[in-house]
């Protein structure tokens, strides 16, 4: 007798017979073999940079100063453009060096200031930044150019415009560098103002000090001029040692016209006085005095007005010259207090400093920023190949 032994009936596939384990890998399997093209495009980058933040990325400080740019208005009194400026509307002198002072900061000369007193490129190229972040950046040569806009991507100065104040960040791999680069740059910033405070100052200066220069050598020459003619004449001070000569020719005119009014008495009331001769040779006497000593002041020959008149002439030049140095010399304290109103300087508000934690990288922006680009060119994709396929079906 023949027994049929029939294998047992396995019946219809059921999924509760797999076991948990299968179960768990075959879902995501297969759902990334039905999502292939958003897989490739989506999750992968997003994978590879979360493998980047996570294992890779080097932490970045961040330091951070405050600064403003102050100085002396030259102007005085109420007008429209102090009233802008004074209510933020407008600019003005010390706004125009804030931005130079800013401009300076993310400058060539700034970094090549860096490079050489503060070994920049050594700081962007520490050992332990990855390849991504530090300098030269990944694929790109060593060389200043590229160097530069490494530079200003991790230096930045932008000013509030609410409170006019400048605010200057630095980004490096550690925190005591980039407190160090910020206080660099600051000193920096410092040094450049005073030497536009120098150079203004100069300019401002120059022109009176020329003027003044001048006026002391005509002076010096008019000085010169006087104590040669001096020797000339042998005369210290023509005007004054003439007032004797003058003087003694008056007294000698009084005597002659007292000795006349004498003598014309003694005519009329004593004909025959012996006395009438003696007052007619003492008459005769002063006269030929009076005409000896009047030749001496305003004669034909050794006389003393040719004398006073060139030595006057000399005097009056001196004095209009010492009035100009004079003017000169006040124009030029004038100058300089224009100066000195008229200068700048950096007060800094809050001084750098060493941050306690890294800023940067920003792990779930960047994260986010990824996934969302990648999802819009997916998105985008898919609309244009989904266009294409309608337009073929037409």
């Amino acid at each position: 007798m023949n027994i049929d032994v029939h294998a047992p009936d396995e019946g219809p596939y059921r999924p509760e017979d797999e076991s948990v384990l299968t179960r768990l890998f075959n879902g995501p399997r297969n759902w990334i073999r039905n999502h292939m093209a958003f897989t490739v495009c989506v999750v992968t980058p997003t994978f590879l940079t979360a493998l980047y933040l996570v294992f890779i990325a080097t932490p970045q400080y961040i330091s951070e100063a405050h600064f403003v740019v102050r100085g002396h208005s030259s102007q005085s009194g109420i007008s429209l453009s102090n009233i802008l400026q004074s209510s933020g509307g407008g600019g003005g002198a010390t706004s125009e060096n804030t931005y130079v002072v800013q401009d300076y900061m993310q400058s060539r000369d700034a970094a090549e200031l860096l490079i050489k007193q503060n070994q920049l490129l050594d700081v962007y190229s520490r050992p332990e930044a990855d390849f991504l972040a530090r300098y030269p950046l990944f694929g790109f040569g060593k060389n200043f150019e590229h160097f530069y806009k490494y530079y200003q991507g991790h230096v930045l100065v932008e000013q509030d415009s609410e409170t006019n104040i400048s605010i200057l960040t630095v980004r490096t791999f550690r925190a005591e560098d980039s407190q160090k680069i910020a206080r660099a740059l600051l000193d920096a910033g410092e040094n450049l103002v005073n030497e536009i405070n120098r150079r203004q100052r100069e300019n401002l200066i120059r022109a009176t000090s020329q003027e003044v220069l001048a006026a002391e050598a005509r002076l010096r020459e008019i000085n010169r001029k006087l104590a040669d003619y001096r020797n000339s004449v042998a005369l210290i001070d023509p005007m004054r040692q003439s007032m004797p000569m003058v003087s003694y020719v008056t007294s000698l005119q009084n005597m002659l016209t007292s000795t006349n009014m004498q003598l014309g008495q003694l005519q009329a009331s004593a004909p025959n006085s012996p006395l009438i001769a003696a007052y007619q040779r003492q008459a005769a006497i002063l006269s030929d005095q009076i005409k000896k000593s009047s030749g001496q002041i305003t004669g034909s020959g050794e006389s003393l007005v040719p004398k006073i008149t060139g030595y006057e002439d000399l005097m009056v030049q001196n004095d209009i010259q010492q009035r100009v140095l004079g003017s000169a010399v006040a124009s030029l304290e004038v100058a300089k207090q224009q100066a000195n109103q008229q200068m700048i300087y950096v007060d800094e508000v809050a001084q750098p400093n060493a941050a306690d934690w890294p800023e940067y990288p920003r792990n779930i922006l960047v994260l986010c920023i990824v996934f969302l680009s990648c999802l819009g060119l997916y998105i985008m994709g898919r609309l244009l190949i989904a266009g294409a396929r309608e337009r073929n079906l037409h």
